[in-house]
């Protein structure tokens, strides 16, 4: 199915330049399925399209200011998937052979170093708000987290589905209040991004 551009778009770039992470939240609603469709053309991956819509919208977050300027968001966004799936083949080639020639490249460990202490660091406040729910609550998050289905919670716990879905609704709320209150706005994106794919 074709995706449309939203009716009230500029405004909402606009609000997303400004900052607002609602707006942001409205835009990645909309358009992150269109980015995963496009890099699993390229990847074939869904683990690799997965992560490629979260470093898109990472992305856009960080370069929001610019955002008002661009007069059709749906083929800039398709244009910056595309350009950031070529970036990481090169890199990846880049990394074998360096990998081959048995070399070390710092910059490339620096990178890693930070990415694995930005994930340690949402994790951590994820964590926080897992434990701030009541018990039963916190039980049906963290085995639905786990990947298992409401029919099975239902059995593990010996509770309806209709409560595991109640539990599994108030808990997410809560979660994302957590983070909301929690968070210092330059951050927020990017951990709505991460409870978006652990839904």
């Amino acid at each position: 199915m074709p995706i449309i551009d939203l009716p009230n778009e500029t405004a909402l770039l606009e609000r997303v330049a400004a900052g607002n992470a609602d707006a942001y939240t409205i835009i990645f609603n909309h358009y992150s399925n269109h980015v995963y469709d496009v890099a699993m053309v390229y990847l074939k991956d869904t683990y690799l399209a997965t992560e490629t819509v979260q470093d898109i919208f990472l992305k856009i977050w960080i370069k929001k200011e610019g955002l008002p300027g661009i007069k059709n968001f749906r083929d800039y966004l398709f244009i910056l998937t595309r350009n950031h799936i070529y970036d990481s083949f090169k890199r990846r080639l880049t990394r074998i052979k360096v990998y081959d020639i048995h070399q070390q490249q710092q910059p490339l460990a620096t990178a890693d170093a930070d990415h694995r202490l930005l994930e340690h660091e949402y994790s951590g406040i994820l964590n926080r708000a897992v434990s701030s729910l009541p018990p039963e609550r916190r039980k049906v998050y963290q085995a639905r987290m786990a990947g298992f289905s409401n029919e099975e919670i239902s059995q593990q716990l010996n509770i309806s589905i209709h409560t595991v879905k109640k539990h599994m609704s108030l808990a997410s709320q809560s979660v994302r209040s957590f983070v909301q209150a929690n968070v210092n706005n330059d951050v927020l994106p990017i951990l709505l991004l991460i409870l978006a794919f652990r839904r």
